[in-house]
């Protein structure tokens, strides 16, 4: 038996090649045989998963189920996130790239979906929130290169090639990667000052048992964004970044520079593009915060919340970040250089 009474089942039904309706449909099935009441709400256009999930519990419900791609789960977790009455959320992957199931080691089979949502770990997470246009993101904001391979893979091709869409947007845009001049201002009134072409704002760490993560210290649950700027003029550099990710050899370079915040406002010199969690939202200026324990999921029994202890941003959050012009020192909001203690 169950132990959730009541549970709201959001359906993308074109989402997995149209699987989604069919799998709703399943699952609303084997929960009811294990005790737990369904409602089945079926997505007609954006903003209907956010809706329904922003009022889950004044409905009496106490569990949401979203079925359907990334884009489903993202309105479902916008819905929770700015809802005063939290309700946990289980997601069944059903779409093209389904990183936030990955990032969650959930597990893919109906059947094993049906225990987890059942019998899984409830953990909260943070959310970041960009509060001049009232959205919400799970996995990270990515601005410029990353965003322009968002931008470059279309939802027909991502129908026709699945994940090698993604892919060879990323080559094509590898050929141009044109550095900008960027400067992130921090909670704190401290500035920093860089020239790249790509800044991620991160919020989740390992993606599920791909060894692949940005920094370390990623967390989705320690009340922070990981931000990272990367410097790669060409691909072989590009394909260098990469390679530090995947072996995890995290030393700062010239090519590299990581810090954490609460909350930024990033601007370039010219605009690049911005996109969150794979969704295309224009160009930079950007302003972001975090939400923390914004939201309350579902989890896979793989899942850990801090699988490499941390440390790693303690070691290396330096006050100095480095230009083509050397070494410059972060400046607070007036121009003075941060206090000394802050060399620690």
């Amino acid at each position: 038996m169950s132990t959730y009474q009541s549970a709201m089942l959001i359906v993308n039904p074109v989402a997995g090649y149209a699987r989604g309706l069919r799998l709703g449909q399943q699952l609303r099935d084997s929960l009811e045989g294990r005790g737990l009441a369904c409602a089945v709400r079926v997505t007609n256009g954006q903003g209907d998963a956010r809706r329904w999930s922003e009022t889950a519990a004044d409905e009496g419900f106490d569990l949401i189920v979203a079925i359907g791609g990334d884009g489903t789960v993202g309105e479902a977790v916008a819905g929770q996130a700015c809802s005063s009455r939290k309700v946990p959320i289980a997601i069944v992957p059903v779409g093209t790239a389904n990183v936030v199931s990955l990032a969650l080691a959930l597990p893919w089979l109906p059947g094993m979906a049906v225990s987890n949502i059942i019998e899984g770990r409830v953990l909260p997470f943070d959310v970041g929130y960009l509060p001049d246009l009232d959205r919400y993101f799970f996995l990270m904001a990515a601005i410029g290169y990353p965003a322009r391979v968002i931008r470059d893979s279309p939802r027909r091709l991502k129908n026709m090639f699945g994940t090698f869409a993604y892919l060879g947007a990323a080559l094509r845009n590898a050929f141009n990667l044109d550095e900008t001049r960027i400067f992130i201002e921090d909670g704190h009134g401290a500035t920093f000052e860089f020239e790249g072409n790509t800044i991620l704002l991160s919020n989740i760490g390992r993606i599920g048992d791909i060894n692949l993560k940005v920094t370390p210290d990623t967390s989705a649950h320690d009340g922070r964004f990981d931000i990272s700027v990367i410097s790669s003029r060409s691909l072989w550099e590009l394909l260098l970044v990469l390679f530090r990710m995947l072996t995890w050899r995290y030393r700062p370079t010239p090519r590299m520079h990581h810090f954490q915040a609460e909350s930024v406002v990033i601007t370039t010199d010219p605009p690049v593009a911005v996109q969150i969690d794979g969704e295309d939202l224009g160009q930079t200026p950007l302003t972001a915060r975090i939400i923390p324990g914004g939201v309350q999921l579902v989890v896979g029994s793989r899942y850990r919340e801090n699988p490499d202890g941390g440390g790693f941003l303690k070691e290396f959050h330096l006050p100095w970040v480095r230009t083509r012009r050397g070494w410059v020192r972060r400046r607070l909001a007036d121009g003075s250089p941060l206090p000394a203690e802050d060399d620690s």
